[in-house]
C-alpha cells in the first residue's frame, strides 16, 4: 500500500502483545471501527478472536497479500495479528439517496430508485421479490481494479443454460479495470463490436427490474453503477414502459400505441416524406438540407446535455435562431424541413429506451444518405438489409425480434394490447 492520507494505520496492545489495524478512512465506519478498537483494548473476550464484537470476520494469512489488499479497497479493515490477518467488515461508501430516475418517471407507484451501492441495490430488489429462490450470485472481475458484480436470478424460474453461458462468459473476463462498469460488461459479455442496438436493457427503477426477474430472466448488479443490465432482452421489451402498467389496461394500451407510432414516426417519417419530394423533383440540396437540420438537432440535444442550467436560456435562444423563423426567413431552411424533422425528433424523445433513441436517430440518418444515392431502391434494400440483420441477433440465444420473429401470436397480441391482471386458478 502507498501514504495516502486516508490510509490510517492503529498500533493496538492486546495483553502485552503488538496488532496492527489497517483502514482506508474514506470508505469505512467510523463508529464501526471505534466499536472495534474499544473491544480490543478492553480485553472483551476471551481471545483476539472473541473480542471483535463485529458481525462478519474472515481468517486470512497475512501472506495473503491481494485479498487483504481488495478487502482494504471495499472498506473493509484488517487486523494484522502475526501469521494470522482478521478481515472485518466496516463499509460506510459515500453515496447519493434513493431517488425516482430522471430518465423513468412514472406518475403513479413507486418513486425510488437505485444508487451506486451494490448493497442497497440488493435491498432494493429483495424488498420486492420476498422469495427463498431468488439468488445473488457475487463476482469480481477486472485484474488490476477489481469490482463487484452480483448476478440475479430466480433459482426455480431461470433458464439454467442461458444462466450458465452467461457465469462461463463473466468468468472469462479478463481485462484490467471495469470504470466504466455496465457499458463495458455489456461488450464484453455480448461480444457487442460495432452493432449499433442495444442487447440489454437498462433501468434504474427496482419494480422494472423485479419484474424483469419474476419472468425468469436474469439481471446484473455493478458496484458503483445506478444503472442494473437485464437480460436476455428483446426489441419489443426494451420499448415498454412503467406508465403503461399503472394505468387501466384501456389507457395502457392506449398509451403503448401511441409510443409505438411515436417510435416508427422516428425513424420512417422524415425518410418516406424526402423519398416522396425527390420523386418529383431530385435535388442534392434538398437532401443536404434535411441531413443538417437532422444533425443540428442532434448536437442541440447533445448541447443541452453539458449545459449548466445558469446558461440554458441562452442555449435556447440560439436553438431558436438556428432552427426558427429567422432560418426560414434567410432560407438556410424551409418550413416544411423543419416541421417534419420535428416531428421525427419528438418521436425519437418518446422512445422509452435513451440508447435505443440514440440507435434510430442513427438508422433515419442512414437511410435517408441511401435514398439521396439511390432514391427508392435506396430504402428498399437498407430496410431488408436492416431486418435481415435484426433477425439474426440472438444475445444469449434468444431472437432480438420476438415475438415477432419467430412469430408467437399470442406473445405478440399480449404486447401490443395491454393485458388486465386476472387470478390464478
Amino acid at each position: 500500500m502507498n501514504n495516502s492520507y486516508d490510509l490510517k494505520e492503529r498500533i493496538l496492545n492486546f495483553r502485552g502483545r503488538l496488532i496492527y489495524l489497517y483502514f482506508i478512512s474514506s470508505l469505512s465506519d467510523d463508529t464501526l471501527i471505534s466499536r472495534l478498537i474499544e473491544g480490543i483494548e478492553n480485553n472483551q473476550g476471551k481471545d483476539l478472536e472473541n473480542c471483535l464484537n463485529m458481525g462478519d470476520v474472515e481468517i486470512l494469512q497475512t501472506n495473503d497479500i491481494n485479498k487483504i489488499q481488495y478487502a482494504l479497497m471495499n472498506g473493509n479493515c484488517a487486523l494484522f495479528d502475526g501469521e494470522t490477518t482478521y478481515v472485518m467488515d466496516t463499509k460506510n461508501y459515500p453515496n447519493r439517496s434513493i431517488e425516482e430516475p430522471e430518465t423513468e418517471k412514472s406518475v403513479r407507484g413507486a418513486k425510488d430508485g437505485f444508487n451506486e451501492s451494490i448493497l442497497n441495490n440488493t435491498g432494493l430488489i429483495r424488498r420486492r421479490i420476498k422469495s427463498v429462490e431468488l439468488c445473488f450470485h457475487k463476482e469480481t472481475i477486472g485484474t488490476k481494479n477489481p469490482i463487484d458484480i452480483a448476478v440475479v436470478y430466480l433459482e426455480d424460474k431461470v433458464d439454467q443454460h442461458i444462466l450458465n453461458e452467461l457465469l462461463t462468459r463473466i468468468q472469462n473476463i479478463q481485462v484490467p479495470e471495469l470504470i466504466m462498469s455496465d457499458r463495458a460488461i455489456e461488450e464484453l459479455i455480448l461480444s457487442q463490436g460495432y452493432n449499433p442496438f442495444p442487447l440489454v436493457r437498462y433501468s434504474e427503477r427496482p419494480d422494472i427490474v423485479a419484474t424483469h426477474i419474476q419472468h425468469g430472466y436474469i439481471a446484473i448488479i455493478c458496484d458503483t453503477s445506478s444503472s442494473v443490465l437485464m437480460l436476455p432482452t428483446t426489441l419489443f421489451e426494451i420499448l415498454e414502459h412503467v406508465e403503461e402498467h399503472r394505468q387501466t389496461p384501456l389507457i395502457g394500451t392506449f398509451i403503448r400505441l401511441i409510443r409505438l407510432s411515436a417510435v416508427l414516426l422516428s425513424i420512417y417519417l422524415v425518410p418516406i416524406w424526402i423519398l416522396t419530394v425527390s420523386y418529383l423533383k431530385w435535388d442534392y440540396k434538398f437532401f443536404i438540407q434535411v441531413l443538417l437540420v437532422e444533425l443540428s438537432i442532434e448536437l442541440l440535444r447533445i448541447a443541452t446535455i453539458h449545459t449548466p442550467e445558469s446558461v440554458s436560456n441562452a442555449m435556447g435562444l440560439i436553438a431558436a435562431l438556428l432552427l426558427g423563423e429567422f432560418a426560414i426567413d434567410l432560407g438556410f431552411f424551409s418550413e416544411e424541413i423543419l416541421l417534419f424533422c420535428a416531428v421525427g425528433s419528438m418521436g425519437g424523445f418518446a422512445t422509452p429506451n435513451y440508447e435505443l433513441s440514440l440507435t434510430n436517430k442513427y438508422i433515419k440518418v442512414m437511410m435517408i444518405i441511401s435514398i439521396m444515392f439511390l432514391n427508392i431502391y435506396g430504402f428498399i434494400i437498407f430496410n431488408i438489409v436492416l431486418w435481415i440483420y435484426l433477425a439474426q441477433l440472438k444475445p444469449l440465444g434468444m431472437s432480438y425480434l420476438y415475438p415477432l420473429y419467430p412469430l408467437d401470436i399470442k406473445a405478440l397480441k399480449q404486447f401490443i394490447i395491454r393485458q388486465p391482471k386476472k387470478n390464478q386458478k
